[in-house]
């Protein structure tokens, strides 16, 4: 099942444009496409919020909405739905702040898990970002001279 057959389709926009990200088309240039995300706006019946994605390309644009409690929880599930929605096109998309293909929406596990799963999550990440990180600095410093090696 496709990302965009998941997500409720929207009517209306939530409100005014609150973000937007646009990407070039890979090997069609002068070609964009874009994700807005509109600032969520109460339902004045249930006192939810609604936050609407549009994924824009050529010759096609989508709505979609994005219900949460409260105004954050909304805007959050919209920016995760904005990321899955793009994913995929890493091979036909291109974003000016991306390399090798990122498109400047990170992975994100989903709502509901356990807090101790969470916590689990979060310490494997953290440990393999420093990992990473003194692996980097390490290939960074420079030697100094005269000092013994080995």
């Amino acid at each position: 099942m496709t990302t965009t057959s998941r997500l409720p389709r929207g009517n209306r926009p939530s409100g005014p444009i609150l973000a937007e990200r646009r990407f070039e088309l890979v090997n069609r240039p002068g070609l964009h496409a874009s994700i807005r995300l509109r600032r969520p706006a109460k339902d004045p019946r249930t006192g939810n919020f609604k936050c609407s994605v549009e994924w824009i390309r050529p010759q096609e644009r989508e709505l979609f909405e994005l219900w949460g409690i409260d105004s954050m929880q909304a805007l959050q599930l919209a920016i995760l739905a904005a990321g899955d929605l793009v994913n995929g096109y890493e091979e036909t998309l291109r974003w000016i702040g991306g390399e090798g293909g990122y498109l400047g929406f990170p992975g994100a596990y989903p709502e509901g898990l356990p807090k101790a799963l969470v916590r689990k999550l979060e310490r494997l990440i953290n440990r393999e970002i420093a990992t990473h990180t003194r692996q980097t600095m390490a290939k960074r410093k420079p030697r100094r001279r005269g000092a013994k090696v080995g």
